[in-house]
């Protein structure tokens, strides 16, 4: 959390600068607390790209929890205000929303229709094969790309016929070298026993210990990434205990210190030692 408390972020969030709203989306990286997921729900609608965007990347983080309500929103929501709530359900990576996702296949808009067949095929939605293929005859270019994709995470021999049939009736050079490349991925796949191991999302740890010297805040937020994707290397939850004591955020140190406790502590014993001793002398 950031210099702002909760409830005030979440206050800041309707406030008509869309500076003060950046700044609240900022703040909001990271925290767990349920209270969050409508007001960033409603920020999706925002009419700043930006905060839409990141609403959606934070939601996305809170998994099954936030799922029901994204789908209850994304039933009712019309027009643009789809393409957000789709991305924030696809990043959730939960089962219950391929309904949702196989819904929005055919929207109108072409973003909301690319980004929810990826998301079947990042759920491995296999059963959905015919949703995910009915992408491949899209008008737009970039719903067949990502339908190729998706084919290729299912990484099956049907899905990798179809990528072949894709690519022998397309005529764009640059769409059938991503074909290729997604066949030879999917067959390596299939021979490793054929489930795609999700991407990491999260930079480099040399990357972000430059990012240390030029901004703190976004060097805690990427490091926060390895959290979110339960890393079970403790640098990035050390490192994180260090920026947020130079940043006097207390309640972060205080919070990823529990959290690499609790993982060690059941993954390695003994290597949440210095987690341990480092939370008992932040509070005795």
């Amino acid at each position: 959390m950031g210099d702002l408390t909760v409830e005030e972020a979440i206050l800041k969030l309707k406030d008509d600068d869309v500076e003060v709203r950046k700044e609240a989306i900022k703040n909001l990286y990271g925290v767990k607390d349920e209270s969050v997921i409508n007001p960033l729900i409603e920020a999706t609608t925002d009419e700043n790209t930006n905060v839409r965007f990141k609403a959606a990347q934070i939601l996305g983080t809170f998994g099954d929890v936030a799922v029901d309500k994204l789908i209850d929103k994304f039933n009712s929501a019309t027009g643009s205000d789809k393409r957000y709530l789709i991305f924030a359900l696809k990043e959730t990576h939960s089962p219950k929303t391929i309904d949702a996702l196989v819904s929005a296949v055919d929207d109108e808009d072409p973003n909301v229709r690319k980004t929810a067949i990826r998301g079947l095929g990042a759920l491995q939605a296999r059963d959905k094969m015919d949703y995910i293929a009915s992408g491949l005859n899209d008008d737009d270019w970039g719903v067949r790309l990502y339908s190729i994709y998706a084919l290729g995470d299912l990484a099956t021999p049907e899905s990798i016929a179809l990528i072949k049939q894709a690519r022998r009736k397309e005529k764009d050079k640059d769409f059938k070298k991503s074909c290729n490349k997604t066949i030879k991925k999917a067959e390596k796949v299939m021979k490793a026993g054929g489930k795609l191991q999700p991407t990491s999302k999260a930079k480099p740890m040399k990357d972000i210990k430059v990012l240390e010297k030029e901004d703190l805040e976004a060097a805690a937020r990427e490091y926060e990434v390895y959290v979110n994707e339960k890393s079970t290397s403790q640098a990035p939850y050390k490192r994180l205990c260090i920026l947020y004591r130079k940043l006097n955020k207390y309640d972060d140190e205080v919070r990823i210190l529990n959290i690499a406790i609790e993982l060690f502590s059941k993954l390695n014993p003994g290597k949440e030692e210095w987690f341990q001793k480092r939370l008992d002398k932040l509070t005795n």
